[in-house]
């Protein structure tokens, strides 16, 4: 490039003297301009691979934010079907509670394991920190107008209405916790402090007569159960939106990064 340069440079000095009719004053005015214009040439080349190089840059940068949501929805994905594994076993072994309640048969110490289920707490996680990424970074980073949107949508509205439904979820456990806890004594196994392990914890009736008579026991486990269910399927809907998302992404990475 250098050589290339250096060539039109002698060429233009060359012209005054292969010029005889030209006076002093035009073949230096020649040659200036001459410079000028190699100058100029010069500056557009190095902005133009300065803007090339740049949108390498943004490029990559997009598409490693785009990986990042990629798996930040994944997991998402992962820990929520965990969650409605969770929450629909949960809803059985009450069920299981309710049913024996309904029938009026005494009271077994089988049933010590249940009680716990019915108030078990709704947790669910949103991970928002590829997105937090995202807007640290500029929305505009991802260059496919629809994908873009998707994605904002995706956080700002889907994910927000699904964080109200378990918060919902989460203050009807937390009010049923206070209602059993008053008239169930919770008993943590040995194995429960030496091993962490939620399932062998146990609760017994305090008077298991006396809360079968109270006529909102019935009603309060039902109603859970229905939230329970009713949460799963939504969190099912949600699942799915994401496997689309991340579907769409996957596409964009293939054609648009390869």
């Amino acid at each position: 490039m250098i050589r290339f340069f250096r060539h039109i440079r002698q060429k233009l000095f060359s012209i005054p003297r292969e010029g005889q009719h030209a006076s002093p004053v035009a073949r230096y005015l020649l040659y200036a301009i001459g410079e000028i214009v190699l100058v100029v040439i010069g500056i557009l080349i190095a902005l133009q691979i300065n803007t090339w190089n740049e949108g390498l840059k943004e490029r990559k940068l997009e598409k490693s934010t785009l990986i990042e949501i990629k798996k930040s929805l994944e997991l998402d994905i992962q820990n929520f079907e965990e969650q409605i594994k969770s929450q629909l076993r949960t809803a059985h072994l009450s069920t299981t509670l309710l049913n024996h309640i309904k029938s009026g048969e005494p009271y077994t110490n089988d049933l010590d394991g249940l009680w716990e289920r019915v108030v078990r707490y709704f947790f669910v996680d949103f991970n928002t920190s590829a997105f937090s990424l995202l807007e640290s970074r500029g929305i505009d980073i991802i260059k496919n107008e629809m994908l873009r949107k998707k994605i904002v949508d995706h956080y700002n509205l889907d994910q927000t209405k699904m964080k109200r439904s378990s918060e919902v979820s989460e203050h009807l456990s937390n009010e049923n916790l206070v209602y059993f806890f008053d008239r169930v004594y919770p008993e943590i196994t040995p194995d429960f402090e030496e091993t962490f392990d939620y399932k062998n914890e146990k609760w017994a009736p305090k008077d298991y007569e006396l809360l079968v008579s109270d006529p909102s026991l019935v009603p309060k486990i039902s109603h859970n159960i229905k939230v329970r269910y009713r949460f799963s399927q939504l969190l099912k809907e949600f699942i799915e939106k994401e496997k689309i998302l991340v579907k769409e992404i996957e596409n964009e990475l293939q054609n648009e990064f390869q």
